[in-house]
């Protein structure tokens, strides 16, 4: 196994000399108290008593912040507290007015001896293959076992979209120092899989109330909230149009013009709607499909009693 020289921290801060800190320690405390509680003391305002700790125990090494008053910066960019971070050659960590510059260890590169030329008398004999009685023959290749019908052949399968693969992110809400053991990390993957869906939903269910980004079985659930009359075998983009005027539907409900625009977003046919033709209070609704086009009467008349006037009488027709 190669070995390695411990890892570094190059220390600098206004008005001090440079210096280096070897990581050859376990874990290294940083804050502003001295020694026994922490063992590299940084004095100043901005540092609390227990800043951060890093372990050293194993690569990669890791850094957490023990819940700082003034936080710790990696790289300009916040550490979260009590989260633990791997950290990378060359990263920079900002504690107050001190930034601290992590140095990898090194592996020390073992120069092996020479082995020394064999002797003539030990040189061994060129290869001139064998013959042919004594060449071993290759065993036949195995044949898999056929698949049966109905039973394809397995494959592991695809997680989900922005499922982790290494380490679940639900350490993150646990206290750092479950973070050392990765498997831990793995086991936690199995409830993400299993729960990780229903917390995107969650986390996400605005988008299920918008008719234009909600999944097309969840619809008719938007319909049943707002009181409309969806037909299922209409297109999703119909019905989504239906859904996202509803607001304007319900504004001129009672009107010609919200009947013309409540007809013409359900039928998708050209509307036009005739005032006191047969009578007083009447009106007459001509429906115009285009080409082959198939229009559900019984649906037509449906949509137009429940929103016209109650006092109005009606005749519908479908050229």
């Amino acid at each position: 196994m190669a070995q390695t020289t411990p890892g570094k921290l190059q220390l600098s801060a206004p008005d001090e000399s440079p210096r280096t800190i070897a990581l050859d320690q376990p874990v290294l405390r940083i804050g502003r108290l001295p020694a026994p509680e922490n063992d590299l003391s940084l004095a100043h305002g901005l540092v609390s008593r227990r800043h951060v700790q890093i372990f050293c125990d194993r690569q990669p090494y890791r850094i957490v912040d023990l819940g700082s008053s003034n936080g710790t910066m990696v790289n300009d960019i916040p550490l979260p507290a009590n989260e633990v971070r791997e950290l990378r050659d060359g990263d920079r960590i900002a504690i107050g007015p001190f930034t601290l510059t992590y140095e990898a260890p090194q592996a020390i590169e073992e120069v092996l001896p020479s082995e020394p030329a064999p002797s003539p008398a030990e040189v061994p004999e060129a290869f001139t293959g064998l013959r042919v009685e004594e060449a071993p023959l290759a065993p036949p290749p195995v044949e898999p076992p056929p698949v049966g019908p109905g039973r394809p052949a397995g494959r592991a399968a695809d997680p989900w979209i922005g499922m982790p693969l290494d380490r679940s992110r639900w350490l993150q809400y646990l206290p750092y120092i479950y973070s050392e053991d990765p498997f831990l990390g793995r086991y936690l993957l199995i409830f993400e899989d299993l729960f990780g869906p229903l917390d995107q939903i969650a986390a996400h269910f605005d988008l299920y109330l918008n008719p234009r980004t909600a999944p097309e079985s969840y619809l008719s659930v938007l319909a049943n909230w707002l009181g409309l009359v969806l037909d299922e075998r209409w297109p999703a983009e119909r019905r989504r149009a239906v859904l996202d005027s509803a607001v304007e539907l319900y504004d001129f409900r009672g009107t010609k013009k919200g009947l013309i625009k409540l007809l013409e977003a359900s039928t998708d046919c050209r509307v036009e709607i005739q005032e006191n033709v047969d009578g007083p209070h009447s009106f007459r609704v001509t429906l115009q499909p285009g080409g082959d086009q198939h229009v559900d009467e019984q649906m037509v008349r449906h949509l137009i009693e429940t929103n016209k006037p109650a006092h109005t009488v009606y005749s519908l027709q479908i050229r």
